[in-house]
């Protein structure tokens, strides 16, 4: 695989991932707002907080991944 395919694949992977995040964070909070009665702005903080654990682990992984790949290439 040439580096262009490469480069193209982790940027459609990242596009997927993010617009991901973003139904999971409309479902999660309007769920929460729907179904608990809560206030508006506690429900997207609700959200917003599950959709950047997922981000964030979802970097590490990804991170670690990299990691290993590089350490590879190297030994």
């Amino acid at each position: 695989m040439n580096i262009i395919t490469k480069v193209l694949w982790e940027g459609f992977s990242i596009a997927l991932l993010l617009y991901g995040l973003y139904l999971t964070y409309i479902f999660i909070w309007f769920s929460i707002y729907r179904i608990y009665n809560t206030d508006l702005l506690i429900a997207k903080s609700i959200g917003a907080t599950v959709s950047l654990i997922i981000l964030a682990l979802t970097f590490f992984n990804w991170l670690r991944k990299k990691h290993k790949e590089v350490h590879q290439k190297e030994g």
